[in-house]
């Protein structure tokens, strides 16, 4: 072969490498959280992978997060979210996790649900 054809060739790899790093990266297992806009205050999380606490922090209403879940895994793997307002509200959900992306919705009276929860279908108070 001469060396054209092995630039061309080496070329190819890289660019077949970095697509299969994009899909890779872009179609990982996660989950994501997204906290109803209509809700009155900002709600604090913490996120559990086989019971540690990797992530926590503070959710705005209307706000999305992406919580990125890992691939090499065991067969007890579990996930696990809690969250508070304050000291009057607190809600929990867990879970054994697929390999593909999941949607969890947290209610304005941090009700938690892993469907769209329809407008109107929840009574203020």
């Amino acid at each position: 072969m001469d060396k054209a054809r092995k630039q061309r060739l080496a070329g190819l790899i890289a660019l077949v490498l970095l697509f299969a790093l994009y899909v890779a990266w872009t179609e990982r297992p996660q989950i994501q959280l997204h906290y109803d806009a209509n809700a009155s205050a900002p709600a604090s999380y913490s996120f559990k992978e086989n019971g540690e606490e990797t992530l926590s922090g503070e959710i705005q209403p209307g706000a999305v997060l992406n919580f990125p879940l890992r691939l090499l895994r065991g067969g007890d793997y579990r996930v696990a979210f809690t969250f508070h307002r304050g000291q009057e509200k607190y809600a929990s959900f867990s879970s054994r996790p697929g390999f593909e992306k999941s949607d969890l919705y947290l209610g304005p009276n941090l009700e938690v649900s892993t469907q769209p929860i329809p407008g109107g279908m929840i009574r203020a108070e």
